[in-house]
């Protein structure tokens, strides 16, 4: 039956190949609306007011069908029978929980959490409708509204739906949010930090929510970046549409140059549409970033068939240039079917009569590396009936794209809104974090964590808090469980991640005294090596491959932290080029540099410190 599957959908490709090229192409050239210092801002009593919950992704219309979907698939569930492969931790250790402390206070419906940390330690978390500033301790260091940013470019609309990713190659960081939910008022903000203090100055944009004039607003962000570009994608949806058939319009791609953002130049922008399979719209695309760093102008993008009672089919969108290499680029569209199925899930309980929503089975977080992305989202555990989520792998240099998938699931709690980062030391490692938000009749909604490695397969479930109540905002009984979850890998220190998630609270000053607020948590693998390493360090680099011909991986271990120079010189002993110089901690690190620019030879890689003392000297050979 799968191969028959298989076939059959390479038979649609082949007939809808002429589809694709009718996707479309426009460029914008985008100037910056404003810049504002959050620092600077006068005086504010912070208010806050919640009248309205954020839109449910898709509009109300579209929230009125899951619940119709869920009402109809679960009320008399049947448990799929027959073998399911089911998670069961191997010899995967636990992730370790080194710190974690709560973060944005209660904020809009859902809140939406979202976090970035820079390589000194600035922690950025956003929820709806707010911005904290921490140090990686925990400590306070500011806290700004969206609508801080919005107001400055005149827009009075909601805001909501906010994104926050750091660049590691610029040090900086760009927060995304949406405005308004109608077609003649619907934006989206897109702030670029002007340093690495994110309690400074901002550049702020906006990307029109209605690009065509067709009645659309913009909804539901997703957002990562390449070295070169920074990449939003939203669903565009009907303000007219009384149902979701439709009211949802399409998935769009902003593919925006990041070049001159954080300058404050005008942005060269290329909006990519009409992507389709089998001459339908695809909906909800995930972009994938990269595991280690930043990848070089090619982007992927995951989605599904997410509100599907069972369903094995996944799409991959490539964008393979910058606009620097060519602004008229097109998209490729390909399917991928998984070795087990996915499914809508049902509302997660919270208590006998009340559920947290957990939306439909759309991709929710991933990263690529060494050719694979993994990528996770919400699911049912078809043998149990309860909310799960999936984790889902995928080899982007095959020719047919297959999805090794995996349900991971509780007997007691239900999972929901998870995400994933990278966890390695070196890309070699296929290996990741993956952090979710639990809850059940049992248990008030917390957070928990997954440690995956290919070599051990998947740990145990690491509980990392639970919340100190249910939540209760809404009228009837059905409450916002999020939206998303924020993960980030700390680009300076292999193997740590950093997460924020929903937790239940408690407020017994408030008149909602059963509320919501955010967790951020500091995780790290196992086999994290930042740390001091006792005893007698290497006395030579490991330096790989050797000969070399695009990218060169250089591991060495340090006694203790310190500024380092990374030199290279050529045969006759003169230096070509100061690769980097950069404090680099005790332990085991790795350097990762591109050789595609040096001429075929002899070459060695010096490391020393500011005191010109020489810790490794290593030859090696360019093709």
């Amino acid at each position: 039956m799968k191969l028959f599957k298989t076939i059959l959908l390479l038979i649609i490709v082949s007939i809808n190949f002429s589809a694709l090229k009718a996707q479309d192409q426009r460029s914008f050239k985008i100037q910056k609306a404003t810049s504002i210092n959050v620092s600077e801002l006068g005086p504010s009593f912070h208010a806050e007011v919640y009248n309205l919950e954020a839109p449910y992704p898709g509009s109300d219309s579209y929230r009125n069908y899951i619940h119709q979907l869920k009402d109809l698939r679960f009320t008399n569930f049947a448990p799929t029978i027959g073998e399911k492969k089911s998670i069961k931790a191997t010899n995967s250790d636990v992730p370790n929980y080194d710190a974690g402390f709560e973060g944005n206070l209660f904020g809009g419906i859902p809140n939406d959490n979202d976090v970035a940390i820079s390589n000194d330690g600035k922690v950025v978390s956003v929820s709806n409708s707010d911005v904290y500033i921490y140090e990686e301790d925990g400590s306070f260091l500011l806290k700004r509204q969206l609508e801080d940013f919005s107001d400055s470019l005149g827009l009075v609309a909601n805001s909501y739906d906010p994104k926050i990713i750091y660049d590691p190659s610029m040090d900086r960081f760009v927060l995304f949010f949406l405005n308004g939910n109608d077609q003649a008022a619907t934006a989206i903000v897109v702030c670029f930090s002007q340093s690495n203090d994110p309690t400074q100055g901002w550049n702020i944009y906006s990307l029109p929510g209605n690009p065509y004039s067709d009645g659309a607003w913009s909804d539901f962000p997703m957002v990562a970046m390449t070295a070169q570009d920074v990449f939003v994608t939203v669903n565009h949806i009907h303000s007219d549409s009384a149902s979701w058939q439709t009211g949802f319009m399409q998935s769009v791609i902003w593919q925006v140059q990041k070049e001159e953002a954080y300058n404050g130049a005008a942005l060269m922008t290329v909006l990519h549409s009409n992507i389709k399979f089998n001459n339908k719209p695809i909906r909800n695309l995930m972009p994938v970033e990269g595991g280690v760093n930043l990848k070089d102008n090619e982007m992927y993008f995951i989605s599904n068939r997410n509100f599907d009672f069972q369903n094995d089919t996944f799409f991959v969108v490539k964008i393979p240039q910058s606009i620097a290499e060519n602004s008229n680029v097109s998209t490729s569209v390909q399917f991928a079917l998984a070795n087990q199925d996915y499914g809508l899930p049902p509302d997660a309980k919270q208590t006998t009569t009340t559920f947290l929503q957990t939306n439909d089975a759309r991709p929710l977080g991933g990263f690529i590396e060494n050719g694979i992305i993994q990528f996770v989202g919400n699911t049912v555990n078809l043998s149990t009936g309860l909310a799960a989520i999936y984790h889902g792998k995928l080899n982007a240099l095959a020719t047919l794209y297959t999805v090794d998938l995996e349900v991971l699931s509780d007997p007691l709690l239900e999972y929901g809104y998870p995400n994933i980062s990278f966890s390695g030391q070196t890309s070699f490692d296929e290996q990741a974090i993956i952090s979710f938000n639990h809850t059940s009749i049992d248990s008030f909604p917390g957070m928990s964590a997954i440690f995956y490695s290919a070599n051990d397969g998947y740990s145990e479930r690491l509980h990392l808090i639970t919340g100190t109540s249910n939540v209760n905002l809404i009228a009837g009984n059905f409450e916002r469980w999020g939206d998303y979850s924020g993960s980030q890998r700390r680009f300076n220190l292999a193997g740590e991640v950093w997460v924020s998630g929903f937790i239940g609270f408690r407020n017994n000053l408030a008149l909602s005294k059963d509320q919501h607020r955010t967790y951020i948590a500091k995780l790290s693998s196992k086999d994290n090596l930042n740390v001091a390493i006792k005893g007698e360090f290497s006395a030579a680099a490991k330096i790989y491959p050797n000969p070399v011909e695009e990218r060169m991986y250089v591991q060495f271990d340090l006694p203790t932290s310190m500024n380092l120079d990374f030199v290279l010189i050529d045969i006759l002993g003169k230096q070509i080029s100061l690769i980097e110089n950069r404090k680099v901690n005790a332990g085991r690190n790795e350097l990762i540099f591109m050789t595609t620019k040096l001429a075929k030879g002899t070459y060695f890689l010096k490391i020393s410190n500011a005191s010109n003392q020489l810790f490794y000297s290593e030859q090696f050979l360019k093709n």
